[in-house]
C-alpha cells in the first residue's frame, strides 16, 4: 500500500494562477514600454524638429541684426505655432540662440504601472557667423572701408576717377571698386570676362562659389551694359577686397577678404557717369560659416 501523501490539486492551481497573474503584469508592462516608448520616440522627433526650426528661424533674425526681441518671437512662432511645441524656452547669448521645446505625452498602457504623463524635451542651438564662401555673387567689388550699414547711401560709380569712399560723399569709384571675372581664380590665368557673363552675373548672380582668401581676376573697362542689368530693390552680394596685384603680366587679381550685401535704390544706366546707388545691408545667405571678417553677409550653423 502506497502511504505517500497525494498533492493537493487546488493548491497547485492557486500557485499557477499567481504565476500567470505576475506574468500578465510583466507582459502588460513590457507592452506598455514598447507601445508608449514608440509614441514617446515619435514625440521626441517632433519636438526636435520644433526646436531646430525655432532656433534656425531665430538665428536668421539675429544674422540680419533684427534684434533679440524679434528673434525670440520668431523662434517661438516656429517652435509653437508651426510645430506644435507646448512649451518653448529661448535663450539668446551674443551670436547664438538656444531653443528648448517641450510637450506632454499621455501614456496608454504605462498607466497600468502608474505612469500617466511623460514630458518630452528636445534642445537645439544655432549660431551665426560671417560667411566664408558664397554663391550667387554679382561681378562688382569694393575696397574694404568702414561702410555704414543701412542708414547711409553709397554710389558705386563706373567711369569716375578715384574718389575715396567716405560717409559724407558716399562715392565709391576708381581703384576703390572693381569688376570681376568671377570664374577665374588664381593660379588660373584667364582673359577678360565677356560682356555676356558679366550681365548674366549682375542679373542672376554667378552660379559658382567664391571663397575668402582667394584672388579673383579683374575685368577692366567701362561696364555700362552690365550696370544696366541692375534694378531697384535688388540685393547685390559682392566681394570686399583689400589688395589688387598683377599675378600675371597686366592681369590684375583682387584679394577677397569678406562679402557685402548692397541693396540697390537707384541705377544710373545712361549719361555720364554711370553707377549704382544703394545701402549696405545685413544679409543672411546659405554658405560656409568660415569667415573671419564680418562684411554684413552671414550664415548660420546648427551647433547642437
Amino acid at each position: 500500500m502506497d502511504n505517500r501523501k497525494q498533492e493537493n490539486p487546488s493548491k497547485e492551481s492557486g500557485q499557477t494562477l499567481v504565476l500567470v497573474a505576475l506574468l500578465l503584469v510583466g507582459l502588460v508592462a513590457m507592452l506598455g514600454l514598447v507601445l508608449d516608448g514608440g509614441g514617446i520616440y515619435l514625440e521626441r522627433r517632433r519636438m526636435q524638429n520644433a526646436a531646430d526650426a525655432g532656433a534656425i528661424a531665430g538665428a536668421v533674425v539675429l544674422a540680419q541684426n533684427g534684434g533679440d526681441a524679434l528673434a525670440l518671437s520668431r523662434a517661438t512662432e516656429y517652435a509653437v505655432v508651426r510645430n506644435q511645441a507646448a512649451v518653448c524656452q529661448v535663450t539668446i547669448e551674443g551670436q547664438s540662440i538656444a531653443v528648448v521645446a517641450k510637450v506632454g505625452y499621455s501614456t496608454t498602457f504605462a498607466r497600468i504601472v502608474g505612469v500617466e504623463l511623460v514630458t518630452v524635451t528636445a534642445r537645439a542651438e544655432v549660431r551665426y557667423a560671417p560667411v566664408g564662401a558664397l554663391a550667387g555673387l554679382a561681378p562688382v567689388s569694393v575696397l574694404d572701408f568702414p561702410y555704414v550699414m543701412r542708414t547711409k547711401s553709397y554710389t558705386i560709380w563706373d567711369d569716375n576717377p578715384d574718389t575715396s569712399p567716405d560717409p559724407t560723399s558716399g562715392n565709391i569709384s576708381g581703384s576703390y571698386r572693381g569688376w570681376l571675372g568671377l570664374n577665374c581664380v588664381y593660379p588660373v590665368s584667364c582673359g577678360d570676362a565677356g560682356a555676356y557673363d558679366l550681365k548674366e552675373w549682375m542679373t542672376s548672380g554667378y552660379e559658382g562659389t567664391t571663397g575668402v582668401d582667394t584672388w579673383i581676376r579683374g575685368s577692366g573697362g567701362v561696364k555700362a551694359s552690365t550696370i544696366a542689368q541692375a534694378y531697384v530693390g535688388q540685393i547685390l552680394k559682392m566681394v570686399v577686397f583689400d589688395a589688387i596685384e598683377d599675378k600675371y603680366s597686366s592681369n590684375a587679381y583682387y584679394h577677397v577678404i569678406k562679402f557685402a550685401a548692397f541693396k540697390v535704390t537707384k541705377v544710373y544706366a545712361t549719361g555720364n557717369p554711370k553707377g549704382i546707388q544703394g545701402t549696405f545691408e545685413y544679409f543672411y545667405a546659405p554658405g560656409a560659416a568660415t569667415g573671419t571678417q564680418d562684411g554684413g553677409v552671414r550664415t548660420i550653423t546648427l551647433t547642437r
